[in-house]
């Protein structure tokens, strides 16, 4: 299971610089991510890239971000995808301008749902 956190900062051209790290992290990692399409500022589509610190290979997955539907515009949720199947999951927020959230996979996903049913 992964749990971490993140921030990204939105550029002019509407691309994403950030860093991320989780439990297995000994320092933050950067990341960064191309804007595909969008249309308010974090909210779209983009090429979402970073750099293994274990292997030292780039990882590359779509990452979506949008409004969670039930916070009226307060919180943001994000999926990061490899060919259409989810790898992560995020929520986060904006405070000066920087999105601010934790993100986990789908193990995790799960877990947290199954305690939701109880």
């Amino acid at each position: 299971m992964i749990n971490g956190r993140f921030y990204y900062m939105q550029t002019e051209s509407g691309n994403l610089m950030g860093e991320y790290s989780n439990q297995m992290s000994k320092s933050n990692t950067p990341e960064s991510a191309e804007l595909i399409k969008g249309t308010k500022p974090f909210i779209g589509c983009y090429n979402s890239t970073w750099f293994e610190r274990i292997d030292g290979e780039s990882v590359s997955m779509i990452l979506t971000i949008d409004f969670k539907p039930e916070s009226k515009g307060r919180i943001l949720k994000l999926i990061w995808q490899v060919n259409g199947e989810d790898q992560f999951y995020g929520e986060g927020f904006i405070f000066n301008n920087i999105l601010v959230g934790n993100y986990w996979d789908p193990e995790l996903e799960e877990r947290m749902l199954e305690k939701v049913k109880k």
